[in-house]
């Protein structure tokens, strides 16, 4: 058996890490005891997805838009060392993502935007990638927002970058001067605005949406409170869709409103900022099976829950 301070070590900084799950996914290893596995788990690091060049990091998600936005997030975070290196990183996503994911990119020569084919190039950065991340573990026992933290720190330590990501928070001053631009330019929807209500139907089996108890809903808020959604209602409630406002828009908007109310998909990702987080009351997130750990957010499944708050 290995020794025990060596494990502790291993579960200490990736609490998803399972011995048994990773021997079964490396079978090709065919090592002779476990301390042989977690060796090659600490030391293997991101070698064989930089064989084409030593300074450049390969890396893909064939997801949604969500997905990529949160990846964006996290390179931001590595920035500084990959800058200091003079490391890159070519990163492949569905070319239908690629005008919205690259506004959330804060130096475009370091983390480049590569359209992704059929054919899978270097580590795949999906927090349902098995191959990283045994999720059934710990998804249900902690927050969502932490689970994603951690998923992260496992991405960096594939890629032997020496960062702890310690928040999924982010920061963006862009998000406070597009708010400015955003509110110059459409003053008599965005000025004052209380409720942001990202109501755009989620892609990835996430909750299930009910469009009529939505629907009423939403025209009951707009009878009380001056509301912005992302999906249309009708023509006498304004969305985000009549300006073509993107995610990065979205967010930035979200850092002067009083209330989100969301479903947790895509347009929701770059709400997650510290802005957004220190100015709004509440964020009420609509997810089956899911819960965050940020004070601010509270987790519903039933639109009508909140009749009683509004």
């Amino acid at each position: 058996m290995f020794k025990k301070s060596l494990i502790e070590n291993v579960y200490d900084k990736y609490p998803l890490f399972d011995i048994e799950v990773y021997k079964n996914e490396n079978k090709d290893l065919i090592f002779s005891n476990d301390e042989e596995y977690i060796n090659h788990f600490n030391m293997i690091g991101y070698e064989e997805n930089r064989k084409y060049h030593k300074n450049i990091y390969l890396i893909y998600n064939k997801y949604h838009l969500g997905d990529n936005i949160f990846n964006m997030i996290l390179f931001n975070k590595i920035l500084p060392y990959l800058k200091e290196n003079n490391y890159k990183i070519y990163y492949y996503c569905l070319k239908q993502y690629h005008k919205q994911v690259e506004e959330f990119i804060k130096d475009k020569e370091y983390i480049i935007l590569k359209e992704l084919t059929d054919k899978k190039i270097g580590l795949e950065a999906w927090i349902n990638n098995e191959n990283l991340i045994k999720k059934y573990e710990l998804q249900n026992k902690i927050g969502f927002d932490r689970y994603y933290m951690y998923f992260f720190n496992i991405l960096v330590k594939k890629m032997n970058i020496p960062y702890y990501i310690q928040d999924l928070m982010y920061k963006d001053d862009d998000l406070i001067y597009r708010q400015d631009k955003l509110l110059k330019e459409n003053k008599n929807i965005l000025e004052d605005l209380n409720i942001l209500i990202i109501n755009s139907e989620p892609l990835s089996g996430q909750y299930k949406y009910n469009k009529k108890d939505w629907l009423n809903f939403i025209l009951y808020l707009s009878s009380k409170f001056k509301i912005l959604t992302t999906l249309k209602i009708d023509d006498k409630i304004p969305c985000t869709m009549d300006f073509n406002y993107s995610c990065k828009d979205i967010a930035a908007i979200s850092t002067k409103v009083d209330y989100i109310i969301s479903i947790n998909t895509g347009p929701f990702v770059g709400c997650y900022n510290e802005y957004t987080l220190k100015h709004v009351k509440k964020i009420y997130i609509f997810v089956d099976n899911l819960k965050f750990e940020h004070y601010k957010i509270s987790v519903h499944q039933n639109i009508l829950d909140l009749y009683k708050f509004f």
